[in-house]
């Protein structure tokens, strides 16, 4: 009988260890959260749904959370607050915490949290230069110029309302020629210092473009340099039923360095003419350097760019109106009109938007009668009020007459 108990012994050690187990299995009904202990974690908080048009100005806090079930792996498990119906100001939102299958939340803290959002506005600002260094000995820095010279900027409108500029750093330090550089703009309030949101690592602000060009003019020191104006000027005339609206210079005025005496008196440069014959539609002209024309001593600062755009649309229109009426005005206590003036057409000129709903109510005519006697009045100038860019390309004249005014009984 021992002999028969010894047999397979490890094999029945095993399957009797393995019944224990399944005993235990069915005891607590095939659940192993009991058989593991909790855990507790602190995870992040995030948020979803949050209108883009919106910044939420509150630090986030960790969520400290007590976990039950399977051993989980710390990146899948977080907290969210949805904002999908959040509004402007402060409010109190709830929170959840997303888990992989497999894990419990026994529980968690905070379970709320009051954030305070704010639209997101944009604004234009200007560009400033802050420039670090001294260039090289005999050497002096002249009038910076920045390309643009303004961004946009977005961002919550508490922290534009601070923002009157963007800042760009330039470093001169040792350099003897004019430098063109790239440099990216950064955000400081009215007091210069950094402007920061709720998360110092998150960027609250942002600019379009995000970076300028900024031009250093290095130049010796007994040269002075001067802001000048472009005065642009044009050859040929434009397609038929064209006309040249306007000539636009960029920039609008250059840099130039010389001595003293050469800038003395020199207050515009002078570009072009551009051809603009048989044009159409905008163009935009490339303007040389080598072409430009300077007075001895003078230069321009080296990296200028000059272009001209010619800004081209359909010329005036003219347009009969018929049936104007003519008012006399200012006709003598003692006169009254003898002979009315009858309505009279009339040609007005415009562009042809301008001129498509014009009609006779909108035009005012009439004659000045003032001084003037009994009597006939022929070839009379017309005077006029039209909508805005609506002209009169001749005067109109008309004739009418005047007699002297009778009492009321009189024979």
């Amino acid at each position: 009988m021992l002999e028969l108990l010894r047999r397979n012994l490890g094999v029945k050690v095993v399957s009797f260890l393995f019944a224990i187990l399944f005993w235990l299995y069915v005891l607590n009904q095939g659940t192993t959260d009991n058989l593991i202990p909790e855990q507790t974690l602190t995870i992040p908080l995030v948020v979803s749904e949050l209108d883009q048009k919106m910044v939420v100005m509150t630090p986030l806090p960790l969520v400290r959370v007590r976990l039950q079930g399977i051993n989980p792996s710390a990146k899948d498990i977080y907290a969210v607050v949805d904002l999908s119906s959040g509004m402007p100001g402060e409010s109190t939102y709830g929170i959840k915490v997303n888990t992989p299958p497999g894990i419990n939340v026994v529980e968690y803290q905070p379970s709320t949290i009051k954030l305070n959002l704010e639209t997101v506005e944009e604004k234009m600002v200007p560009v400033q230069a802050v420039v670090s260094g001294s260039p090289a000995n005999d050497y002096q820095v002249g009038s910076l110029i920045i390309k643009p010279s303004a961004v946009n900027v977005r961002g919550p409108s508490s922290k534009l309302g601070t923002l009157d500029k963007v800042i760009v750093e330039v470093s001169v330090a040792g350099v003897n020629e004019t430098i063109q550089v790239s440099r990216p703009v950064s955000f400081r309030d009215k007091e210069g210092k950094p402007i920061f949101g709720p998360d110092p690592s998150v960027t609250i602000l942002s600019a379009y473009p995000s970076s300028v060009d900024v031009i250093a003019p290095i130049m010796a020191k007994e040269l002075a340099s001067k802001m000048v104006p472009l005065k642009v000027t044009s050859t040929g005339i434009p397609a038929v039923g064209m006309e040249l609206r306007s000539l636009v210079p960029s920039p609008g005025s250059v840099q130039v360095s010389g001595t003293q005496q050469a800038l003395k008196g020199f207050d515009i440069l002078n570009i072009g003419p551009v051809d603009i014959s048989n044009l159409a539609d905008n163009k935009t002209f490339q303007i040389p350097i080598e072409q430009v024309a300077l007075p001895q001593g003078v230069s321009l600062i080296g990296g200028t760019t000059i272009s001209v755009t010619a800004q081209i649309g359909p010329g005036p229109v003219q347009k009969t109106i018929p049936g104007v009426a003519v008012q006399i005005r200012n006709v003598g206590k003692d006169l009254e009109i003898d002979q009315s003036i009858a309505p009279i057409d009339i040609v007005i000129e415009g562009l042809s938007d301008n001129l498509k709903n014009v009609t006779a109510d909108q035009i005012q005519l009439w004659v000045d009668a003032s001084g003037q006697a009994v009597g006939s009045y022929t070839d009379v100038n017309v005077f006029w009020q039209l909508p805005p860019g609506v002209t009169m390309p001749t005067t109109p004249q008309v004739t009418y007459s005047l007699k002297a005014h009778l009492e009321k009984g009189a024979e």
